[in-house]
């Protein structure tokens, strides 16, 4: 387990501080070789207890998302490293920052793609699949706003099999919703591409798909490729490399470097202008900072638009104060992605607890929901869990803890990418997109979409794992056997307060009408004879006897002891009249 805020409570971290135990190369030697005065660089920032983290991430310097056991990561130029050693802080270099754009191999920075190629993709699959797209346009940017003549509309896509009414922004729905959003700051690249790719896999695996085709029956998925337009324009528009815009493009406050620079940028940090718990932990008065928070909660109208859309789209289901449970019926499930640093961070964001975990008084009052959700989808990429400033850093203003905090919908940020190796650093090589971060975290945004429905319960139960099927086309009367693995184990093994796996108790599952839908539980037995183990392989006989003609979905879930079904997994079998054209389909794996 990585100790991050609590290493001041751990004698032997600090001790080896002071001891000389972390050797660390020095700043200047490493900028004689590496660096000119222009060039941008990541600075690892010893950090030696809690007042030290909240003076650095309070200072209005660049403290990014990741960290190590005995420091933060700071991007700026040597200016800013000057800055923070007169400070009293000691310096090193992380990473040098790339000074050229690599050979593109479509439009940006080797490959990855713009605003305007990020809009066009969504109106191309808005054509390409029209019973399954729409494009919504929820509000203009701060450039807009100025002058329509610039700056960009605010747009999301939602992606579901389409009845009359729905994609409407209404809360009233019966299909559940999964937000996702990316590029709250514009140069976390990787994030609008992992959207991008989802949103592909979605579409594509329609139809082909049995799990993924239930979902889209079912649920809706909404996603915001690029929450930043502005932000992300400037960043493309830097000559050799990305500028490293974070905030947005609002120029009216303060006297700040334009082109931005390492320390100084034009903008607010939307991520901490969220009218939730704002002006608090981890963010600057000072405009010209990069974690500058606004004038006030939700000033910007690229957050204020985004609030309102949430808004539209989840109904408001926890009470107004900070102790008020969302209830166990709560559907809906958010997560805004950021880079870098390998996480999954749940509320409360703004909580500087800075201990092996935050005790009860500074956990979001649906924690047991929360973590378990967040430790389910870290179980398929690998992430490390916890609330920000037990893993990371505290910071007030974020639009996950609004998402909660207002609406209590079950909200989580993931941060993508590793600190280290090929696919590691702040601008990683594109082709990391599809090689690491998108096979890490289909699965696990997969999971967060079937937990829409009811995520502070369904997060309790166990997974099934995809059911295997005897046959998949046969005709009527034939039976099917049906197994599936059933694990209440599935949970990530890095974090704070892991939750407990429990035996699983019960399998069922349903006939194309599911669970929710007032279907006819089937039950499953457990194929060594008893149900005991938090892992065990559960299995049936469907009997396909008055079955009409044509494909039916299996949708199976198990419990476990405490009482908690999990969520369901979507198969096919398809009854046929004529037995001479029976075919094995086999089972699609993603």
């Amino acid at each position: 387990m990585r100790k991050v805020a609590r290493l001041a409570f751990l004698a032997i971290i600090i001790g080896g501080l002071i001891g000389g135990a972390v050797s660390l190369p020095s700043r200047t030697a490493q900028g004689q070789i590496a660096l000119t005065e222009q060039d941008l660089a990541i600075w690892r920032v010893q950090v030696s207890s809690p007042a030290e983290v909240t003076r650095l991430t309070s200072g209005g310097w660049d403290v990014l998302e990741a960290r190590g056991d005995d420091y933060l990561l700071v991007l700026g130029d040597t200016a800013t490293a000057k800055e923070l050693e007169a400070q009293g802080f000691a310096v090193a270099v992380d990473q040098a920052l790339p000074s050229e754009r690599p050979a593109g191999l479509f439009s940006y920075f080797g490959g990855y793609r713009t605003v305007v190629e990020h809009y066009q993709h969504l109106d191309t699959l808005a054509a390409s699949y029209p019973g399954l797209v729409s494009v919504v346009d929820y509000g203009d940017s701060w450039r807009k706003l100025q002058n329509s003549a610039t700056g960009h509309d605010l747009k999301a896509i939602c992606i579901t099999n389409q009845r009359a009414g729905d994609c409407a922004q209404n809360p009233a729905t019966d299909k559940p919703r999964f937000v996702l959003m990316a590029a709250i700051h514009p140069r976390e690249l990787s994030t609008s591409e992992l959207a991008w790719r989802w949103m592909d896999f979605l579409v594509s695996r329609y139809g082909v798909d049995a799990d993924i085709t239930a979902l889209l029956d079912h649920n809706e998925m909404w996603i915001v490729p690029v929450v930043n337009p502005d932000g992300r324009e400037i960043v493309e528009s830097g000559p050799t490399t990305p500028y490293t815009q974070r905030k947005n493009a609002n120029t009216t406050l303060g006297s700040c470097a334009n082109p931005p620079t390492g320390s100084s940028q034009y903008g607010i940090d939307l991520n901490r202008n969220a009218n939730f718990q704002w002006g608090g932990a981890g963010t600057s008065t000072n405009p010209c900072s990069l974690t500058y928070r606004g004038t006030s909660g939700g000033s910007e109208p690229e957050n204020y638009y985004l609030q309102n859309l949430l808004s539209s789209l989840y109904p408001d289901q926890r009470g107004p104060n900070l102790s008020d449970t969302a209830p166990l019926t709560t559907t809906g499930t958010f997560i805004t992605l950021h880079s870098y640093s390998n996480l999954v961070l749940l509320p409360w964001g703004w909580q500087e607890c800075f201990g092996e975990a935050c005790p009860p008084s500074q956990q979001a009052p649906n924690d047991v929901g929360l973590r378990s959700l967040a430790f389910r989808m870290s179980y398929f990429n690998g992430y490390e869990t916890g609330q920000p400033s037990e893993i990371l850093y505290a910071a007030s203003g974020g639009t996950d803890d609004w998402a909660y905090g207002v609406l209590g919908v079950a909200s989580f940020t993931f941060e993508v990418g590793p600190t280290s190796g090929t696919c590691g650093g702040f601008m990683p090589p594109y082709t990391c997109q599809d090689s690491m971060f998108w096979p890490k975290n289909r699965d696990a945004l997969i999971y967060a979409a079937k937990s829409a429905r009811q995520p502070y319960t369904l997060s309790l139960g166990p997974s099934t794992i995809t059911p295997t099927l005897s046959l998949t086309t046969t005709t009527p009367g034939t039976p099917i056997s049906l197994s599936a693995p059933i694990n209440d184990g599935t949970y990530g093994s890095f974090g704070i307060a892991k939750p407990a796996s429990q035996p699983i108790a019960a399998a069922e599952y349903y006939l194309d009408t599911p669970p929710w839908a007032g279907g006819t539980p089937l039950p499953l037995s457990a194929q060594d004879g008893t149900f005991n183990s938090t892992s065990e392989v559960a299995s049936a006989q469907i009997d396909t006897t008055g079955l009409s003609l044509g494909r039916h979905t299996v949708f199976v879930r198990g419990r476990d002891a405490a009482g908690n079904w999990g969520p369901t997994t979507a198969s096919w079998i398809t009854i046929i009249a004529d037995p001479t054209s029976f075919v094995y389909v086999p089972l699609i794996v993603r």
